[in-house]
């Protein structure tokens, strides 16, 4: 026994002995400059001038590591490093556990990445593009040279793209001054001041969730020249020329200091350049919430020009506009932000355009012809208070936002049914969106409140030869979404539970005059009032480059309906089941594959509640429903994605299928002057799929790039005209290839051509009818000298108008600019060198033929300076 005893003693002293001696070095790495935490940095244990690597690890997504060593090794060092980053090396010393580093940037020269691709770089789910390597001369804003940066769309609308996928957040310097507005930034600031573009994949953007919540979006950060920074810059330029009388000014100040930053910009003119494009919102918050905070009331009223396709709308834009906006962040601390934005926006507008419209019948074909002249006065003021924290433990956002508009319209018709028409479209909206998010350990608590209030008084006369009518709409509601939730992490699942209400009550009152009550009761007075009380249970896993969420949101939902004018009460309770799986693997850094899944049941129309009549424009007059019975939904998605920035190769392509059903399908019926828009109770099920690609690729041999995109969109289903069914088909292709070259040093090519065809077949009647587009566009840009260049641009469009009568049309543009050694420029240009006056193309909608013809701005001859500060 004693002998024992004396080995268990020397065995336990020596596993103390042992024990004592092993050390656990730890600590954290955090960029310099943001003092953010790095992931990914290389921590190896060397002896002191010399480069054996005794231990190594890696951060984590909180910038921690930790290495254990047996025993302390004496004269050696910690050395820290990643690409990107210079390098750093610290001394190990004796009783010292903890080393919290801090890593200043510093660019890293790999001579094959400098060789393969030297205008991007990756910096583990970041993409860096260099914007002076994609920057030519005539480019002025920074969206002239995103469209250029391989993997990133710009759409027309101005919303970011990268490989398919829409951004979820566009930051300046790491501040996210904008909230989704970033049009702004991207049209004002100039591409000199900016140094780089870094796109972050998969970007979560509450710090608390980091670790907890996976992201499918893509975020954007701009990096500004150092010489951008802290002091004030902007741009200046002004202009005029004819034919008629033109002007062009515009505005841009800004400042981006460390504690704040500002840019405030002002523009006006008369040339067609589209000023409201910069004040849309893109965020996908309200797009990506199960229950949003995006309800709207409807547009009863639908007095608009319509728009142009396939060819740029400030071709046809006759406008005079005015633009004043105001954009501010003030830093109150480490991860504490204060922003405001103040946006006026004073637009008028004429266009004019000739619309043959031919609708197909089961037995015949109806065909309407109008002339239209519309002018519309648009004037907007909106404006946000927005005060967000945003740290790895805890998130706060309360954001108040208002948005006022009074927006009128003259219309003169001729043709089939000649008439005036004056509509009266203001617009009145507050709202308050509060969130709070804490974090403690694995588990995090999330409170959110969003409440908003709108109105929406309408009224619309119309005046044919011997007859007035005029309608009256009087709506408003008050909408609120609070809920809580409660989210715990056991790695690898994260399982969360929300619960809410949804509450809305909402008035629509209407009066129409001058039309016979035979067609239908002339007045409504409803009151809509509902509770959504709800509960989303979610399961999200991620390992091993495996990613999946379900979600199962369950509602129950009370309606309480009450029509005035007949003193009728029609209350129903709706249970709503929606649930939705999403997988995605990722086969390699840089190829992964998702698959989603969604049965949803189909919101209930509540704005559809109401059983008189409503003049929406001359020719349509819409009438309700009350029916709670509701559709559903199925879908299925299926995305793939490859991207290799070093070489400059991005694609991604995605297939939908979807299957619809409703109790309801839409009728119309054609009385003289009238359409009749209502619905008829029968079942009604359509099936849709929609295929899109996109691929494009850095080529060397002619120092650009050559990308190719293409969509594919299959309609099948039925609708209802004067009561009788009408099934029916129609399908849409198109595709555009894309090449930009710089075939020279003092020049540069882009070419882009889009060919699209669509088809419309009614499966009774035997109808089969297609038609085809075709546009190309091409830009030369020479610059000889640095001090001067030309820039010229090209458009063909041919559209066929029907079986045997197609259009060609030629644009042409020309642009001189010269430089000066103070840092002002010169432009002469030429718009519509040709002097064309009428575009023309057709188009399918529904079984619906729409021939349009508008007119084209004339040759407009402009002279302005522009200067940069």
């Amino acid at each position: 026994m004693k002998q024992r005893f004396f080995i268990f003693l020397s065995l336990f002293f020596t596993s103390c002995f042992v024990y004592a001696q092993q050390v656990t070095i730890s600590g954290t790495v955090a960029d310099k400059t943001f003092r953010e935490p790095m992931e990914g940095v290389l921590v190896t244990v060397r002896p002191a001038g010399e480069n054996k690597i005794v231990k190594f690890a890696q951060t984590t997504a909180q910038g921690k590591f930790e290495i254990e060593l047996a025993p302390f090794p004496e004269n050696h060092v910690l050395h820290f490093s990643m690409m990107g980053f210079a390098p750093q090396t610290v001394p190990l010393k004796a009783g010292q556990t903890t080393y919290n580093i801090q890593l200043s940037e510093q660019p890293t020269e790999l001579k094959e990445v400098i060789v393969k691709a030297p205008s991007i770089h990756q910096r583990g789910d970041t993409i860096t593009y260099v914007v002076s390597s994609f920057a030519d001369a005539q480019d002025k804003s920074l969206a002239d040279v995103l469209k250029k940066m391989p993997g990133i769309e710009v759409e027309e609308s101005g919303a970011i793209k990268y490989n398919g996928v829409s951004i979820n957040k566009f930051y300046i310097e790491g501040k996210d001054m904008l909230g989704g507005r970033y049009g702004i930034a991207t049209n004002n600031i100039h591409q000199k001041d900016v140094g780089s573009v870094e796109v972050m994949e998969n970007h979560q953007p509450i710090k608390a969730l980091e670790d907890i919540s996976f992201s499918q979006n893509p975020g954007i950060n701009i990096r500004l020249r150092e010489d951008a920074k802290a002091r004030w810059v902007g741009t200046v330029k002004a202009g005029a020329g004819f034919t008629p009388f033109l002007w062009n000014v515009e505005l841009t100040v800004m400042r981006f200091k460390k504690q704040s930053q500002t840019l405030n910009t002002y523009k006006t003119n008369n040339t067609g350049n589209d000023l409201l494009r910069e004040t849309m919102s893109f965020s996908i918050d309200d797009i990506i919430a199960q229950f949003g905070k995006n309800y709207r009331l409807s547009d009863n009223i639908r007095l608009q020009p319509s728009l142009p396709f396939g060819i740029g709308a400030h071709r046809m834009r006759f406008n005079n506009t005015h633009l004043f906006s105001t954009n501010n962040l003030w830093s109150l601390g480490k991860n504490y932000d204060l922003t405001s934005q103040i946006t006026y926006v004073n637009h008028r507008n004429n266009s004019d355009n000739f619309n043959r419209t031919t609708y197909f019948l089961e037995d015949s074909t109806i065909i309407t012809e109008t002339n239209e002249h519309t002018y519309t006065k648009d004037n907007r003021l909106s404006g946000d208070v927005t005060l967000t924290a945003n740290t790895p433990t805890y998130y706060f956002k309360n954001k108040l936002f208002t948005d006022f508009r009074w927006n009128d319209t003259d219309m003169e018709i001729t043709g089939t049914f000649p008439n005036s028409q004056v509509a009266s479209i203001p617009y009145r909206q507050v709202s308050n969106d509060f969130e709070i998010l804490k974090r403690s350990g694995k588990k995090a608590y999330t409170l959110n409140s969003f409440n908003l209030y709108q109105v929406k008084p309408q009224q619309l006369t119309v005046e044919r030869k011997s007859e007035k009518q005029h309608q009256q709409i009087e709506s408003s509601a008050f909408y609120t979404n609070t809920n809580t939730a409660l989210s715990f992490f056991l790695n690898p699942v994260t399982v969360s539970m929300k619960l809410g209400v949804v509450g809305v009550i909402r008035s629509l009152e209407t009066e129409l005059t001058g039309v016979s009550d035979t067609l239908g009761r002339l007045k409504n007075d409803v009151r809509m009032r509902y509770l959504n009380l709800y509960v989303a249970p979610e399961m999200e896993y991620k390992k091993s480059g495996f990613e999946a969420k379900f979600d199962m949101p369950v509602s129950f939902i009370p309606y309480r309906f009450t029509d005035k004018t007949n003193n009728n009460n029609r209350n129903d309770e709706k249970l709503f089941l929606s649930p939705r799986l999403f997988m995605r693997y990722h086969f390699t850094s840089r190829l992964s594959a998702s698959v989603s899944g969604r049965y949803a049941q189909s919101p209930l129309q509540e704005q559809s509640f109401y059983e008189g009549l409503i003049l929406q424009n001359y020719r349509n007059l819409s009438q309700g429903f009350i029916d709670y019975r509701t559709g559903n939904s199925q879908s299925v998605n299926l995305n793939l994605s490859y991207r290799n920035p070093l070489k400059t190769l991005f694609a991604n392509g995605n297939v939908m299928r979807s299957w619809n059903y409703s109790p309801r399908v839409s009728d119309r019926y054609f009385l003289n002057e009238y359409l009749l828009n209502t619905y008829i109770v029968q079942d009604n099920r359509s099936d849709i799929w929609m295929a899109y690609g996109n691929l494009s690729k850095g080529v060397d041999a002619i120092k650009g790039i050559v990308s190719v995109r293409s969509s594919f969109t299959s309609f099948d289903g039925s609708t209802f005209q004067n009561g009788k069914e009408s099934p029916y088909s129609s399908d849409s292709w198109e595709i555009t290839p894309k090449l930009t070259s710089h075939i020279a040093k003092w020049a540069n090519v882009s070419y882009e051509v889009t060919f699209s065809e669509n088809w419309l077949k009614m499966k009774n009647g035997g109808l089969k009818t297609s038609y085809k587009n075709l546009s190309q566009l091409f830009s030369c840009n020479i610059t000889p000298k640095r001090t001067w260049y030309v820039q010229l641009t090209g458009e063909h469009y041919y559209n066929e108008i029907t079986k045997d009568v197609s259009k060609h049309l030629f644009l042409a543009d020309a642009e001189f600019t010269y430089s000066f050694k103070s840092g002002w420029e010169f432009n002469f240009s030429v718009k519509n060198i040709f002097n064309q006056n009428v575009y023309a193309y057709t188009l399918y909608d529904g079984l619906t033929s729409i021939t349009q013809e508008y007119k084209i701005r004339p040759r407009n001859v402009m002279a302005s300076v522009f200067f940069r500060f």
